[in-house]
């Protein structure tokens, strides 16, 4: 109609604009995008040398188990694909077996080879990482069973390095602090009273404030790690730099702390300065050096499932760095010849992307390490983008949208998510009228 307007009557567009399509063509519409996207990515998929998975499973409003499942897959030329494979509504249990039989499914759907699988990111749930009766453990003993190689296994570093701050559940310090903030703000009257009554006196600051100022800037540098953690697109070698970071930064922090040395406590400093407390501080500073040790020990606890492939992680970051006794056999004299090409190791240097760079190395002399950049390369950090989707599966599906199908909910999240753009002279090829002869 669109068509016929513009060139009949222009003037009329924006009237035929404004007319609301009905229901029943909104819903064919999203059918015929979804569909088409399976196709589309099916056709990438074929091209696929290597690929990941991240998997999550949440709840939704109508208390239906949803597992999401993302691939990350390469081709011969490097061409990366991030797409939803699949939402799978589990009515019943949602065992490791359950959600190994749908993976399988989502796999045979698409035509994913399971020797192709480099890798699993998961929440780390029980049903997840169980070894044996979890999906991992399902997983693995299907590799097993078809004698493929076993793929490396990550349970998501931003949810490993939320739970490392649950140490910082100072009770004694969040107690006061949640019971005052409630108290004040229940009503208009008491928030304007503790207004004035900050303007009219210099209230002198307790002990629990400078603990609370502490609290406050071990939170901010945790948060700029968890920020850095998050997005689409990251590699996993990026992700596992920033944790190695932030354990540096925290023996940093934890040597100021014990020399009074405040330059990375903003707030610590500023209750300090403004108050010229007489607080004993070599009393006062063991329990903020206990903390940091705390959440030293979490780290070095946590994350082990990286720490065992470091040294994977070590030569994809940099080759031209890393011992040879540090590589895998197979890749050892390729690893030699790279490290002692000197053209390669300037356009290392040069090169900002190392997508590029692994792209450009020859496939006759490097094929080694190419196939190994690409299995690096599709590897999830994280379930963010799982996280990412539940956001938006409970924006479409909530209390006043519940009887959305789960058919019609996966296309609805194929199109919000999808890199892949629909054919649309495709799909309008299938309303076009036919000629009358």
């Amino acid at each position: 109609m669109y068509v016929v307007v513009n060139e009949i009557c222009p003037e009329k567009k924006k009237q035929f604009e404004d007319i609301s399509l009905s229901v029943r063509t909104c819903v064919r519409r999203t059918e015929e995008l979804g569909t088409n996207l399976i196709f589309k990515l099916k056709e990438k998929v074929s091209k696929f040398e290597c690929f990941s998975i991240a998997t999550d499973e949440n709840t939704d409003v109508c208390d239906t188990a949803q597992l999401l499942i993302f691939i990350r897959g390469i081709d011969f030329n490097f061409n990366i694909s991030e797409e939803l494979a699949e939402l799978c509504s589990l009515k019943g249990t949602t065992t490791g077996e359950d959600l190994f039989i749908e993976i399988d499914k989502t796999f045979k759907k698409l035509g994913l080879s399971w020797n192709k699988l480099v890798s699993v990111t998961t929440d780390g749930g029980r049903n997840m990482s169980g070894i044996n009766k979890g999906l991992i453990g399902r997983i693995n003993a299907k590799m097993v069973e078809e004698r493929h190689e076993a793929p490396m296994i990550f349970h998501c570093i931003i949810h490993q390095e939320a739970l490392c701050c649950k140490v910082l559940a100072w009770k004694d310090v969040m107690n006061i602090v949640v019971s005052t903030v409630n108290y004040i703000r229940k009503n208009a009257l008491a928030h304007r009273q503790f207004k004035i009554f900050l303007e009219e006196c210099d209230a002198e600051y307790g002990d629990w404030v400078l603990n609370l100022a502490f609290l406050t800037d071990i939170t901010t540098l945790l948060n700029e790690l968890n920020t850095k953690l998050q997005g689409k697109d990251k590699l996993l070698s990026d992700m596992y730099s920033n944790i190695k970071s932030f354990q540096v930064k925290l023996k940093l922090l934890h040597k100021h702390i014990n020399e009074q040395h405040l330059d990375h406590f903003v707030c610590c400093k500023t209750v300090l300065e403004s108050t010229k407390s007489t607080l004993n501080w070599e009393t006062t500073k063991i329990n903020f050096l206990n903390i940091i040790e705390n959440i030293q020990n979490e780290f070095s606890i946590r994350f082990s499932d990286f720490y065992v492939q470091e040294n994977k992680i070590k030569l994809f970051q940099n080759p031209f760095s890393v011992y040879i006794d540090d590589v895998e056999s197979n890749l050892q004299m390729e690893v030699i010849e790279l490290q002692n090409n000197d053209i390669l190791k300037n356009a290392f240097k040069e090169s900002n992307d190392l997508k590029i760079f692994y792209s450009s190395l020859s496939e006759i002399d490097f094929k080694g390490i190419k196939s190994f950049a690409k299995k690096m390369i599709t590897a999830f950090g994280s379930t963010y983008i799982c996280e990412q989707t539940f956001s938006i599966l409970k924006f479409r599906k909530n209390k006043y949208c519940s009887r959305l199908s789960d058919e019609h909910l996966n296309a609805v999240l194929r199109i919000s998510t999808s890199n892949l753009k629909a054919d649309i002279n495709e799909l309008a090829g299938k309303i076009q009228p036919q000629k009358s002869h």
